[in-house]
């Protein structure tokens, strides 16, 4: 099986919004092949002067991809997106290996 693509979510303490995102992808690990996680920014200077109050933020592959709210589907279709980015899984699709559409 593929490297499983890595969610992380950048939150703040106390940060409602940024549990349930977190909720959403833990959610999303036992459906998909992914590995997730949540940082806390406070106590990184370069992330708090980067992100600051746009918490949570999603990155995908360590690729920012959504900021605040989020909701599962969007979640899920950058998760297959991003999977599908990745060099082998451009040659399945070449060679007739790509997803279908259902």
């Amino acid at each position: 099986m593929s490297m499983p693509v890595r969610v992380t979510i950048l939150s703040r303490k106390d940060c409602h919004l940024c549990g349930v995102v977190y909720r959403i992808a833990m959610h999303l690990q036992s459906e998909l092949h992914i590995e997730t996680s949540k940082v806390p920014i406070e106590g990184d200077r370069v992330l708090m002067e980067r992100y600051g109050e746009r918490v949570p933020v999603v990155l995908l592959d360590e690729v920012e991809h959504f900021a605040g709210k989020v909701t599962e589907g969007e979640l899920r279709r950058a998760i297959k997106k991003t999977r599908w980015r990745r060099p082998i899984s451009r040659i399945l699709s070449r060679l007739g290996f790509g997803p279908t559409r259902g």
